[in-house]
């Protein structure tokens, strides 16, 4: 079968990635079943030549539809965000992701391309260089259900590719920046705007950031790939940035102060962490402006080793963090912002 006559389901169409994901799809020609929630916002997946399937990972039946007569499943769909209840995240990003393994798996689905993060590693010192083979956090902090989401969605998925219901690839991206992010880089704007914005951790702090373009070229790229069969793929920008850098080109481009204060990540955490129980007690909507999750990948120093991707994918993440930042405070509405499925 030539590529370009594969069937593509891309779960989380509507989201930041899983929208990409189908526009470069759908460029080269190949056929896209784009799964979207009824409630989905759909505006940027007009005029693409693409299937939209109205779906959920909550429903089982939904699924199977989802998977009949596809080739390879791209799955992005996920609960995101930095606040929320480990219902949710449990509920979407694990047993989701195994009732849409067990769909794909009755359906005879070719490969299946995982969305992780390199949140698995911890959002904590590392001290040493992360590589694909670096152990998974199995202790998070308590209160950070993304680490513990991510983790026990992997196990899942590398159990159903030992057991052999799936042929699996797995991609941990770094925070993914650029045109129609509702997270990363709004969020960082809006710290900055606040009356005192103090910054945790040290200015030389390396940021794991890495454009939504390199992003999606590295999915693509392993989900045509045999050889990514098996494997797992950091995916983080070539070029190291560090935390003052990536938070000065925000705030120049946002017309904001740039960031003058440091304080101990130690310091931050348990200020941040009265912050959401408060933002709870008062049973406000969506997420406040600063949260542990928030403050733990900036307050550390991370080194993320992509070079597997580049020796087996060809991948190269030349992407302009600038250009990508500009993109980005480009989103319209701040309300779309925080916890949700993508």
């Amino acid at each position: 079968m030539s590529e370009i006559r594969k069937n593509y389901l891309v779960t989380g169409a509507s989201g930041f990635i899983g929208g990409h994901v189908c526009e470069a799809l759908c460029r080269s020609g190949a056929r896209v079943r784009a799964m979207v929630r009824e409630t989905s916002d759909t505006s940027h997946l007009r005029g693409l030549d693409l299937e939209l399937c109205r779906a959920e990972l909550g429903d089982a039946a939904s699924l199977e539809r989802a998977c009949q007569g596809v080739d390879i499943v791209i799955h992005t769909a996920a609960a995101v965000g930095s606040f929320g209840e480990w219902a949710h995240f449990h509920e979407t990003g694990v047993l989701g992701t195994e009732r849409l393994i067990a769909a794909a798996s009755r359906h005879g689905v070719a490969r299946f391309v995982h969305i992780s993060s390199i949140a698995v590693y911890g959002f904590r010192p590392h001290g040493r260089r992360l590589d694909e083979d670096a152990p998974f956090d199995r202790h998070p902090q308590g209160w950070n259900h993304y680490v513990r989401e991510k983790v026990l969605s992997e196990d899942s998925v590398w159990a159903a590719h030992a057991a052999g219901k799936i042929s699996a690839t797995v991609l941990r991206p770094a925070v993914v920046i650029g045109a129609r992010d509702r997270n990363a880089v709004p969020r960082m704007a809006d710290l900055l705007r606040l009356p005192v914005s103090g910054l945790p951790g040290r200015p030389t702090n390396r940021f794991p950031v890495v454009t939504i373009e390199d992003c999606v070229d590295a999915i693509v790229r392993a989900a045509r790939s045999e050889v990514a069969v098996g494997r797992a793929y950091n995916v983080s920008g070539a070029r190291s940035v560090g935390l003052a850098e990536i938070y000065g080109l925000v705030a120049r481009h946002a017309g904001l102060r740039a960031p003058g204060l440091y304080l101990p990540t130690a310091v931050v955490l348990p200020l941040t962490g009265a912050l959401e129980a408060v933002w709870k007690w008062l049973g406000k909507a969506g997420e406040p402006i600063a949260t542990r999750i928030a403050i733990v990948l900036s307050g550390y120093d991370y080194d993320i080793d992509c070079s597997r991707a580049l020796r087996e994918l060809g991948w190269r993440a030349d992407g302009d963090y600038e250009a990508a930042i500009v993109a980005a405070l480009a989103v319209p509405n701040p309300a779309e912002r925080g916890s949700r499925a993508a």
